[in-house]
């Protein structure tokens, strides 16, 4: 039997931005293969690319000033690229999720972290307001946030940093993605923290056989 395809294959990707008369050669000839519960770590030093391969994958890059100059990002053999907007809109935290690295600045501070998790929910399934709001205990329980029927109504503001990281967590594995990336994901964490967070990813990769590709 033939093995299987990798579930994601990068090949030859370059990503510039573009100001003006100045070129920014972000990324450039990146190939990597991530197979169907695989974990696979990208390493650099700052400001090497990886944020910008991972948010390439994604397409959530501003066009302009970006643009990818070459290269293909097959995900269950369709190259994203090719792919029209509402397609990807409909892969995005469905298929493929992606943890930010900073929290703070990706929670919305005028929504309780309940409805953020459940609009992720109800947008990519069909489920009604008060389902979501269940399945969003469950995950609040499977990412172990203390009291979750009290954090579900709270803003991120009233969350530890380490509990901001797994309301992330949480909503990056809603929809149970086949593919999850984390971009520095325990960035401004201290260690203990550091170590429960990369803990509970491996945890949820064992669980759901998800793919991650951690950065």
């Amino acid at each position: 039997m033939p093995p299987a395809p990798p579930l994601l294959e990068i090949k030859n990707l370059a990503t510039s931005f573009y100001d003006d008369d100045i070129i920014v050669r972000a990324v450039r000839g990146v190939d990597i293969k991530v197979n169907q519960g695989e974990v696979l770590a990208i390493v650099g030093e700052s400001g090497c690319g990886k944020s910008v391969t991972a948010l390439s994958i994604l397409r959530l890059l501003a066009m302009p000033p970006g643009h990818f100059d070459s290269g293909s990002i097959k995900f269950n053999g369709n190259d994203l690229l090719l792919l029209p907007e509402n397609e990807m809109q409909n892969i995005r935290g469905n298929s493929i999720s992606m943890i930010f690295q900073e929290p703070m600045t990706s929670l919305n501070p005028l929504f309780t972290v309940g409805d953020q998790i459940s609009e992720t929910i109800t947008h990519h399934q069909n489920k009604t307001r008060a389902e979501a709001r269940t399945l969003t205990l469950n995950l609040l329980h499977k990412v172990a946030i203390p009291s979750p029927e009290v954090r579900i109504d709270q803003y991120p503001h009233e969350l530890s940093g380490g509990m901001k990281q797994r309301i992330m967590i949480a909503i990056a594995i809603a929809c149970r993605p086949s593919l999850l990336i984390a971009d520095e994901p325990t960035t401004a964490l201290d260690v203990t923290i550091q170590a429960q967070i990369l803990n509970l990813l491996i945890s949820l990769k064992q669980e759901t056989k998800m793919s991650v590709l951690l950065i």
